[in-house]
C-alpha cells in the first residue's frame, strides 16, 4: 500500500471514529435530556396534583356568594359514620364530625376560638379565665390555658382533659379538651364510657325553640358527652346516665337488660318531626342569635333585683347582633375587636371591627369603608376632649362597663357563676367574687376598664413557691371545720317535728337569722328590730320556728307533769333524729327539773341533777355534763360569717392549718385569700403576709357599652378629675371567701400608675378652674386695656411727628 492509500485509509478511519463519537455523544445527550425532562415533568405533575388537591379542599369551603343561610336537609351520621334512622331502636346520637364534614371541614373549624384553647394567636390579650371553685373549702382559683401572671394552667393544678371537661363542660362548645388524643387519655378518665365531647355546631347555629343550653349542662354533668348535643338540640330525648355505668362499659356493650332504674345506659329517642320521609334531618342553621352568645357571655350586677333593672348593651338596643361585630369565617376564629388583634386563621381584617374601625374608619382610598366605618356607625365629635386622652385611654375606658362608684361593684358572669342554667335546683353560685370596673394600665401604656378578682386557695409552701393543694385533701384533714353550715343545717332539720304546721326550724345568732336551704346549707338574713333579738347575746343562740315572716320560739313552755297530748311523741321523734348526729354524745331535752332521754328505744323522763333548767332546752349529754345544742365554735363562727359574703373565718383557717400540719409533719401549709397569705407562726398563731400569688387578677372588659350620654366625661372633666374622683380614688378592696380584717386595698390611681398626689393636685385645679377662668379673663381685659392705651399713645406720637414735619420746614 503506497503512502497515498495509507493516508486515505487513515482519514477514513478518523472520519469513522469522529462520526461514531459524535453519535455516541448525541445519544448520551439525548438520553440525559430525556431523563431530565421526564423527571422535571414528573415533579411538576406531582406538584400540580398536590396543588390541585389543595385547591379542591379550599374550593369546598369557599363562600358561594349568597347572603342566604340555606335550609339544611341533610342525613345525620353517628360516630361510626352510619346514617341515623330515627325510627330504628337503639339509635346512636348524631356526630357533628361525620354529619357536617361532607360540606364543612371539621379540622378547620376545630381551630376556632371556642375550641382551640391551647393555641392562642401570638398577639392576644387576657380573657376571662375559668374558675376552680369549692365553696366548702373557700377556693376560687382562676384557670386558663393562657400564659399570663395570676392564671393557673390546668397542668399546674393536675387537671387532666377529663377533669377539665367534667368541671367546665357546662360552658364548653365541645372540641379541644373534649376530644383528647389517645396519648392524652389518662387512667382516671372514662372516655370509653362517655364518648368524646365533639364540637356542638347546633349549640350556636340551631334556630329552634327546643335548643336548650340547660339540657346541654345536665347531659355533661351526667357524663353523657356523646349524647349531649342530641339532647340539647331537641332532635331527640336522652335517658340514662353514663356516670352510673361501670368504667369497663363501652358502646359495643349496648343497653343493660338487667337494670332499668339505676345504671341505665343512655339511649336516644329521636323526634321524627325533625326528619323527612328519606330520614334526612331538616334543620335551620343561620348565624347565631344573641341568646346563644349570652348563655356563656352575659354579665349581671349583683345589686340588680330583676332582669328589667339591667340595661343591655347600646349596640343590641340599636338592633345590632353579637355576630355583626364578632364575625368569623369557616375557621371560626372569632374577631374579638380589640386594638392590635392578629388573626391566625381567619381571612377577615380584625382592625375593621374595633371601636375605631367602625366609628372612625379609614378613607375609601386607604381601603376603608368611609368616615363612619361599618354599618353606618356614627362618628363621634369628642368636642373639647384633649388629644392625650385618645393616646392614653382605650375607647372602652369611657364607654363600657358599669359606671364607677366609690368602690367597684360585684357582678355575676355566666361562666364563672353558672348563670343561665335553669331547673329545680338553684345553679347560680356566689363564688367566685368578681368586681368591675377597675381601671388598669396595660403593657401598651393605655388604660382599660377591667374585671378583677382575688385568688383563694390552700397551698403547700415550698420556699418562695406556693403549690395548690387539692381541697379534698384539706377537708379530709379537718372535716368538722368545713362542714359548719351543713352540720347546723342538719341539726335544725332534725328539729322539724317540734315546729308547728307550715313552720320550719331556724336559729338566731347575734343579729342574724340562719335557716336551712334545699342544698343542705344555711341561708342568712339580717334581722330588723324584733323582740326575739333582745334575748340573744354574742355567745348564745335562740331556736325559733318560721312561717313566711312570722317567727316564734321553737321550744314552747309546758308543764312536764301534765304535758300536752302528742308533745312527748314529738320530743321522742326529735331525739331519735339527733342520734344520727350525736358523734359520741347523747341528745336530751331539758325542761325544769326533768330531763327527757331515750332508753332502749323509749322516751324516759327522769329528774335532773343540779339546778333546774331555766327554760326548755335541747342539748347534748357528754358524761355527766350537759353541752349546748350548738357548740361555742359553731356559734362564734356563724356570728362572724353572718356579717359578710365569706364562707370561712380566721378561726376555721387556723384550725385547718393545724390539722394539716399534724397529719403531714415536715410540710408547711398556708391559705391564700383577700390578697394575703395566711400561715401559722412558731407559736401556732395565724399570721398574714404578702406573696405575689395572692395578688389580684384582672382582664379587660368590652361590654356592656353605654350610650354616649352616659360616657365618662359627658358632664365635663370633673367626671374623672376631682380630689374625690371615683375613677382615681375609688377604693378597691379584695373580695374573698375569707372573712378577715386583713384585706388588700389599692386605689385606682395606683393601678393606672398615674400617682395619687399628682391626680389629687390636678383634680383640685378643676375646682378652682371657674374662678381661675374669671381671674384670667380679668387679667386679659386689663392687659387688653393697657395695650389699647399704649397703642393710642404710640399712634398719637406717630401722628404728631408726621404733623411737625411741615412746620419744621417753614421755620427753616
Amino acid at each position: 500500500m503506497n503512502s497515498k492509500e495509507k493516508d486515505s485509509s487513515r482519514k477514513t478511519t478518523w472520519k469513522f471514529l469522529l462520526q461514531a463519537g459524535t453519535l455516541v455523544i448525541s445519544v448520551t445527550v439525548f438520553i440525559f435530556a430525556t431523563l431530565s425532562v421526564s423527571r422535571l415533568l414528573a415533579a411538576r405533575n406531582q406538584a400540580g396534583q398536590k396543588q390541585e388537591i389543595k385547591l379542591k379542599a379550599a374550593d369546598k369551603t369557599e363562600w358561594s356568594g349568597s347572603q342566604v343561610s340555606p335550609l339544611h336537609r341533610i342525613p345525620l351520621h353517628d360516630e361510626l359514620n352510619q346514617k341515623i334512622i330515627p325510627a330504628a331502636p337503639n339509635s346512636l346520637p348524631f356526630s357533628s364530625r361525620y354529619s357536617c364534614e361532607p360540606c364543612h371541614s371539621y379540622d378547620t373549624i376545630s381551630q376556632g376560638t371556642h375550641f382551640n384553647y391551647r393555641q392562642r394567636p401570638a398577639t392576644d390579650r387576657r380573657t376571662e379565665p375559668w374558675f376552680l371553685v369549692d365553696e366548702k373549702a373557700g377556693v376560687q382559683l382562676p384557670v386558663s390555658f393562657q400564659k399570663y401572671p395570676g392564671f393557673w394552667s390546668p397542668e399546674q393544678l393536675g387537671l387532666t382533659d377529663w377533669k377539665f371537661v367534667t368541671l367546665f363542660g357546662r360552658n364548653l362548645n365541645g372540641g379541644g379538651p373534649g376530644e383528647p388524643s389517645q396519648q392524652n387519655q389518662t387512667p382516671d378518665s372514662r372516655w370509653n364510657v362517655s364518648g368524646p365531647l365533639e364540637i356542638n355546631c347546633l349549640g350556636c347555629h340551631h334556630r329552634s325553640p327546643l335548643q336548650d343550653h340547660s339540657e346541654w349542662v345536665k347531659q355533661v354533668m351526667r357524663e353523657n358527652f356523646r349524647w349531649a348535643a342530641t339532647a340539647a338540640s331537641g332532635l331527640g330525648e336522652v335517658i340514662g346516665m353514663a356516670s352510673r355505668l361501670p368504667s369497663t362499659w363501652s358502646l359495643a356493650d349496648g343497653p343493660n337488660p338487667d337494670d332499668h332504674e339505676w345504671a341505665v345506659v343512655p339511649q336516644v329517642k329521636y323526634n321524627q318531626n325533625f326528619f323527612d320521609s328519606k330520614n334526612n334531618a331538616v334543620l335551620e342553621l343561620p348565624r347565631p342569635e344573641d341568646d346563644r352568645c349570652l348563655a356563656c357571655h352575659s354579665v349581671t350586677p349583683r345589686q340588680a333585683t330583676s332582669r328589667a333593672a339591667v340595661d343591655r348593651d347600646v349596640h343590641l338596643q340599636s338592633g345590632l347582633k353579637c355576630v355583626d361585630c364578632h364575625r368569623n369565617d369557616l375557621s371560626h376564629e372569632i374577631v374579638r375587636g380589640f386594638e392590635g388583634e392578629k388573626l391566625s386563621h381567619s381571612r377577615l381584617k380584625a382592625s375593621d371591627f374595633t371601636c375605631a374601625g367602625c366609628h372612625l374608619g379609614e378613607k375609601p382610598e386607604k381601603g376603608g369603608f368611609g368616615f363612619t366605618g361599618r354599618l353606618g356607625a356614627p362618628r363621634p365629635a369628642h368636642k373639647g376632649i384633649p388629644r392625650v386622652h385618645f393616646e392614653r385611654l382605650s375607647c372602652t375606658a369611657c364607654h363600657s362597663g358599669l359606671l364607677p362608684e366609690k368602690e367597684p361593684q360585684a357582678i355575676y358572669t355566666s361562666r364563672a357563676n353558672r348563670l343561665g342554667i335553669f331547673g329545680k335546683a338553684v345553679w347560680t353560685s356566689e363564688f367566685p367574687l368578681i368586681v368591675e370596673p377597675v381601671f388598669v394600665r396595660e403593657a401598651d401604656k393605655k388604660i382599660y376598664p377591667e374585671r378583677m378578682t382575688w385568688p383563694a386557695f390552700w397551698a403547700e409552701v415550698k420556699g418562695r413557691e406556693l403549690v395548690p393543694v387539692d381541697s379534698e385533701e384539706v377537708m379530709a384533714a379537718a372535716p368538722e371545720v368545713f362542714s359548719l353550715k351543713q352540720d347546723v343545717a342538719a341539726l335544725l332539720n332534725s328539729l322539724l317535728p317540734l315546729a308547728g304546721e307550715g313552720f320550719y326550724p331556724a336559729v338566731i345568732i347575734s343579729a342574724y337569722l340562719f335557716e336551712p336551704n334545699v342544698d343542705g346549707s344555711l341561708n342568712v338574713r339580717l334581722l330588723e328590730k324584733t323582740p326575739l333579738t333582745g334575748k340573744v347575746t354574742q355567745d348564745r343562740f335562740l331556736l325559733v320556728q318560721l312561717k313566711n315572716d312570722e317567727a316564734r320560739p321553737l321550744l314552747p313552755e309546758f308543764d312536764p307533769d301534765e304535758p300536752p297530748p302528742g308533745l312527748e311523741e314529738k320530743v321522742l321523734s326529735v331525739l331519735q333524729n339527733l342520734k344520727s348526729l350525736a358523734r359520741g354524745r347523747e341528745p336530751v331535752f331539758l325542761i325544769g327539773k326533768y330531763v327527757y332521754r331515750i332508753t332502749e328505744g323509749y322516751l324516759d323522763k327522769m329528774e335532773k341533777t343540779g339546778q333546774p333548767a331555766p327554760q326548755p332546752e335541747i342539748c347534748w349529754l357528754q358524761g355527766d355534763e350537759y353541752k349546748p345544742f350548738l357548740s361555742p365554735f359553731q356559734v362564734r363562727n356563724l356570728a362572724v360569717l353572718g356579717s359578710g359574703p365569706g364562707i370561712l373565718t380566721e378561726e376555721q383557717v387556723s384550725l385547718a392549718l393545724k390539722k394539716l400540719s399534724e397529719m403531714n409533719p415536715g410540710r408547711k401549709f398556708a391559705y391564700v385569700g383577700a390578697g394575703f397569705i395566711f400561715s401559722l407562726d412558731q407559736a401556732g398563731k395565724l399570721r398574714a403576709g404578702r406573696h405575689p400569688a395572692a395578688g389580684a387578677v384582672s382582664w379587660p372588659l368590652a361590654h356592656n357599652v353605654r350610650p354616649a350620654q352616659q360616657a365618662l366625661g359627658k358632664n365635663g372633666c370633673t367626671d374623672c378629675h376631682s380630689p374625690g374622683s371615683r375613677v382615681f380614688f375609688g377604693k378597691i378592696e379584695a373580695a374573698s371567701p375569707l372573712n378577715t380584717t386583713h384585706r388588700a386595698t389599692v386605689l385606682g390611681a395606683d393601678l393606672m400608675k398615674t400617682g395619687q398626689l399628682f391626680q389629687f393636685l390636678f383634680g383640685f385645679t378643676f375646682l378652682v378652674r371657674p374662678a381661675f377662668k374669671l381671674v384670667l379673663a380679668a387679667c386679659v381685659l386689663v392687659i387688653g386695656l393697657l395695650l389699647l392705651v399704649v397703642i393710642i399713645k404710640i399712634a398719637g406720637r406717630v401722628s404728631g411727628i408726621s404733623g411737625d414735619s411741615p412746620g419744621s420746614g417753614n421755620r427753616s
